[in-house]
């Protein structure tokens, strides 16, 4: 099978990936799998390579999976299940170490924590004692407080179980070029900028439901192919047979190819925003409240989600989407309605308050950065114009999305910075609210963009995800929403429900969250 994908892949060491996670979930197993429940329209994690767990509010105890094998030949056991979990809670460039925060590490040894930081790239042979081996087939780890959302945060590509041989071995940056999972598809080839071809993994431990090995598939081939119109030539023509998120504008002539199927999402989608520096100094934006609130009810929110995502979009409010634990349905808590005469007033307040924030023709100026991809790029200009309209004067910088994550995101050894205002899209499932608070608000939050550091924000996090109260836990989430309207560092613009498109060839086909598909148990006819 070929599979067109529009993102390029940065490495494909899940837990170091800051770009196309498309694939790795075939790569690799998951400790848990993320599937809707379709009668209740929410998601929540169910077995994989753990069989079975038990949560309590001081410790989990996972039972893992027996015949288990990674591409290299290694056993899956509690010894692998332990190295897997203290990479991911202590590697101090781990893109998830804020979603293991309940973890109890008081105990650890702060003397080989340090060497460890000193050299990120060798070998990890640490071991934690907040994990602890049970039996050969059995971990438990310790909490220093409640976590409500532990299991939801191993069901992601991030947190996936890798060969600590393989890894070892060939030490960080290397090993992403040369993963070894518990998938059902094992590297092959990967051509950069180009392609990724997986082999079928003839060890792999699931079968299907008539009884037969998995997978079902000898290869797949994902190309890289970042212009929208090319993937679906490619995909009306035959040479592919799968791609996802197909442009509102391009829906109804998938829907009228007979030799298509075309699925949508009802809980999921595709989430733009904007997004502020609070690090810039130099920003317009970080020098003025009253200008990011400016932009924020500046702009047309319905506008752009009828233009851009026709009949498969809707304008966004919160950071939460419908259907999950934090969102508000009664729209109590405030935000961001298109209000041009007010974005115009608040414009006018902040010159009053500082007139250098303009120049000399009186507008504020400031650079907007974008990722080149065609939505993005066409919602760009409507923001523009629509910014232009209130008292700004706006350059577009529009960059490869591997640039965009270098200048925006910061890690251990990636800086990130400066910029004015950016935008970026993201995957969204109404599924525990926690994982979107903490990847864009919390200090060390994966994508935390707007490089928000601030302790209040961490502990009102670190406190909703160890609640088992749900009616609290639910108020906690709607406080944060009304907190992140009133910080602005973010503006929630639209969404686009996810989509999936494929040739009729392909059988089973199961709706994923976003872009984990899952194609062990499919196959061209």
């Amino acid at each position: 099978m070929t599979v067109v994908v529009q993102n390029d892949w940065i490495s494909l060491d899940p837990l170091f990936n800051t770009g196309e996670s498309t694939g790795l979930n075939m790569l690799y197993g998951t400790w848990a799998r993320l599937l809707r429940d379709a009668k209740t329209d929410t998601w929540g994690p169910v077995p994989d390579m753990v069989a079975e767990w038990d949560v309590k509010p001081d410790t989990i105890t996972m039972k893992l999976q027996p015949g288990v094998k990674f591409h290299d030949g290694t056993a899956w056991d509690a010894k692998v299940a332990k190295w897997n979990l203290d990479r991911l809670i202590l590697h101090p460039m781990s893109t998830i170490k804020a979603n293991m925060k309940a973890v109890d590490v008081s105990k650890e040894d702060a003397d080989a924590l340090a060497k460890m930081k000193a050299d990120p790239n060798g070998a990890l042979t640490y071991e934690s004692k907040a994990v602890e081996i049970v039996d050969p087939m059995t971990v438990r780890i310790r909490f220093a407080a409640p976590s409500a959302s532990f299991m939801f945060s191993l069901t992601g590509a991030a947190a996936s179980p890798i060969s600590p041989e393989a890894y070892n071995k060939a030490g960080k940056d290397a090993y992403g070029r040369a993963p070894v999972g518990a998938g059902p598809f094992k590297l092959t080839e990967w051509k950069t900028s180009n392609s990724i071809t997986m082999d079928k993994f003839p060890d792999y431990w699931k079968k299907g439901a008539d009884g037969q090995a998995l997978p079902y598939l000898d290869k797949i081939v994902y190309r890289l192919i970042i212009d929208d119109s090319v993937r679906l030539l490619e995909l009306k023509s035959g040479n592919a047979q799968f791609t996802e998120l197909i442009q509102g504008k391009d829906v109804a002539s998938i829907k009228g190819e007979s030799t298509l199927n075309f699925v949508e999402s009802p809980v999921s989608g595709n989430n733009y925003r904007v997004i502020f520096d609070s690090t810039n100094a130099d920003s317009p934006f970080n020098k003025s409240l009253k200008l990011r609130q400016a932009m924020l009810y500046g702009l047309d929110r319905e506008a752009m989600a009828k233009t851009l995502g026709f009949s498969s979009g809707l304008a966004r409010k919160y950071l939460l989407p419908k259907g999950s634990m934090g969102y508000d349905e009664t729209e109590k808590v405030p935000f961001y309605a298109y209000d041009k005469a007010k974005a115009q007033q608040l414009v006018k307040d902040a010159l009053a308050e500082n007139p250098k924030l303009a120049g000399s023709d009186g507008k504020i100026a400031f650079t907007f950065s974008v990722i080149d991809r065609a939505v993005d790029k066409a919602q760009s200009e409507m923001i523009k114009q629509m910014a232009e309209q209130i008292g700004f004067s706006v350059t577009l910088e529009t960059l490869e999305r591997a640039a965009w994550t270098a200048k925006l995101v910061k890690r251990p050894d990636q800086p990130g910075g400066k910029f004015d205002m950016a935008s970026m899209r993201n995957p969204v499932t109404a599924d525990d609210p926690d994982g979107q608070f903490r990847t864009f608000f919390y200090s060390s939050g994966s994508f935390n963009v707007a490089h928000i550091d601030d302790k209040e924000w961490d502990k009102n996090i670190d406190d909703a995800a160890s609640t088992l109260d749900a009616a609290k836990r639910k108020q906690m989430y709607l406080d944060m929403e009304k907190k992140a309207f009133e910080g602005a560092w973010y503006g929630w613009l639209w969404q686009q429900n996810w989509n999936w498109a494929f040739n009729k060839k392909l059988q089973n086909f199961q709706e994923p969250a976003t872009n984990q598909w899952w194609f062990a148990d499919t196959w061209l006819s």
